[in-house]
């Protein structure tokens, strides 16, 4: 797995970088291709915050994105917290997309998983497939009109109807965003690619 490492606020050791690089490359058992992930350590300054140590790690896979971010008092445990997640994430994402013993429906419509094409399967995956016994599906659907609007009134809009994301229509760029609340109290905004 390659991964790139940048600081926010601290000072990035090779012990720190190391100790990163080892917890992810456990993910790696899951694919035979190398991985590619961004990672972003970060201090909050802010001394209200009591658990300021946050890691993220993003990884972009066959035009999949898997992203973790653990926050808490020592950058250690938050390295920690993330690189299970993402492993998680990982194994999650390569058994049901990509194992042969999932099927996508049932005869009546629910999802179902055919446990014994898993066999030659490490037994912990095997055992979460088996737990899960349907695939997410989306349960509702929402039209709306997308407004052009500054990223400014988009976020005051999200915060009137009490969301924790808005869509909208950019009206420098003429293209659709997202605004979202942040853990850290603040706004993100969305925008595509060119």
């Amino acid at each position: 797995m390659q991964v790139t490492v940048t600081g926010r606020n601290v000072e990035l050791t090779p012990a720190l970088k190391d100790y990163l690089v080892d917890k992810l490359h456990r993910s790696q058992k899951h694919f035979d291709h190398s991985l590619m992930a961004i990672a972003l350590l970060s201090v909050s300054k802010n001394p209200s915050v009591a658990q300021n140590q946050t890691a993220e790690v993003t990884i972009k896979l066959n035009g999949s994105v898997i992203r973790g971010e653990e926050s808490t008092e020592n950058m250690y445990a938050s390295i920690d917290l993330v690189a299970d997640k993402i492993e998680r994430q990982l194994r999650k994402y390569k058994t049901r997309y990509f194992q042969k013993g999932i099927k996508t429906k049932g005869k009546n419509g629910s999802h179902s998983v055919d446990v014994d094409a898993q066999l030659d399967q490490d037994s912990e995956i095997s055992k979460e497939i088996a737990d899960e016994q349907f695939m997410p599906k989306i349960v509702r659907s929402k039209r709306f009109t997308l407004k052009p609007m500054a990223a400014e009134e988009a976020s005051k809009q999200m915060d009137l109807l009490g969301h924790d994301f808005f869509m909208f229509i950019n009206d420098e760029t003429n293209q659709v965003n997202t605004v979202y609340h942040r853990r850290d109290s603040n706004y993100g905004l969305i925008e595509p690619e060119d």
